[in-house]
């Protein structure tokens, strides 16, 4: 049916939709090599880890012993981590509705909708899961790479 090329050419095609839609494409295109979750080392996965759960990652006695200026620093690098998840979460919904609206474009309201500019509500929490957002680990690793919220050389760490 299709060549091992065709295939190939399919699925990195799809990739690039995808990282369009998700607004991380030309983050993303920056690394030669696709980053795959499942093969980081544990440094990373710490790292990862803690900039996305925050204090949660870990147990109750290690918490008491950790210096309170370690801890204020992590829940900083965490709160600031959900507002840029949460921000992106608002984006995606956004492109996602204009999409829809795309449709009623010959009506006033729907013309207007449609070309209303993206407005972050940083009051609203976006409820939607990673997963419903089309949302990998592997995107969150480059978005907080971009945002600063993990070391620029974050691939390369042993």
């Amino acid at each position: 049916m299709f060549t091992d090329k065709q295939l190939k050419t399919l699925k990195v095609s799809k990739l690039k939709t995808k990282l369009h839609k998700l607004g991380i494409y030309n983050e993303y295109m920056q690394y030669e090599r696709l980053i795959d979750y499942s093969k980081l080392n544990p440094q990373q996965h710490y790292l990862f880890k803690r900039v996305l759960h925050g204090l949660k990652m870990y147990t109750k006695d290690e918490i008491d012993k950790m210096h309170w200026d370690k801890k204020r620093r992590i829940i900083k690098v965490w709160k600031r981590s959900q507002d840029v998840i949460n921000k992106w979460k608002q984006f995606i919904a956004y492109q996602d509705s204009k999409r829809i609206f795309s449709i009623f474009v010959n009506s006033k309201l729907g013309k207007e909708l449609y070309d209303s500019s993206f407005e972050y509500l940083p009051d609203y929490r976006n409820k939607l899961t990673l997963k419903e957002c089309g949302i990998q680990y592997e995107h969150l690793i480059v978005k907080f790479i971009a945002e600063g919220l993990l070391p620029k050389n974050y691939l390369d760490i042993k």
